[in-house]
């Protein structure tokens, strides 16, 4: 009788880690769908924005103050930003000198190496083709792909500091 109960003790747990297991595969596959891009650190593309250089054929926008924006976004021309919520504040006519006013007020002398550097990345659409560029102290954002070339691109989310007896944490969490 011991016996029988083990073995269907085992089926039972082998069965609902089975089905465990497969729920675990559809929620993941859920989640990756969608037409959503990535960001692509590039090395060559820091060098582009701490040279002051400006991508031909690419509408620039900015988030957080025009004085020291929190993130530059470029867009090639071919795709239309969605700002419904004005969160982006696009500037026309991008130079080199406006580059440089924006470089030299966000990344002078920093530490490329720390934690707090801002960083350049190319934006990527689904299937990785670049659509446009990213540079912000922020490594991540989402970026969703719409209808007639429509991007939608977060702005960077800067969670406040909360000081702990432990020192700074960013958004609360250690």
């Amino acid at each position: 009788m011991i016996d029988i109960l083990r073995c269907s003790h085992r089926k039972l747990h082998g069965l609902l880690t089975l089905v465990a297991a497969a729920l675990a595969l559809i929620l993941m596959a859920g989640c990756a769908g969608g037409n959503y891009g990535k960001l692509e650190r590039n090395r060559e593309l820091d060098n582009m924005f701490l040279n002051y250089e400006v991508l031909p054929d690419h509408l620039y926008y900015i988030s957080g103050g025009y004085g020291k924006p929190e993130a530059i976004l470029a867009l090639h021309s071919d795709y239309e930003l969605e700002n419904t919520r004005n969160l982006w504040v696009s500037v026309p006519n991008v130079d080199y000198t406006q580059m440089r006013k924006w470089i030299d007020t966000i990344s002078p002398e920093q530490d490329y190496r720390g934690t707090n550097s801002y960083f350049a990345a190319y934006i990527l659409d689904p299937n990785g083709k670049r659509v446009g560029a990213w540079y912000s102290i922020e490594p991540l954002t989402t970026v969703k792909f719409l209808e007639d070339n429509r991007v939608q691109v977060y702005t960077p989310n800067r969670a406040p500091e909360i000081k702990l007896n432990r020192g700074f944490v960013r958004g609360g969490f250690n």
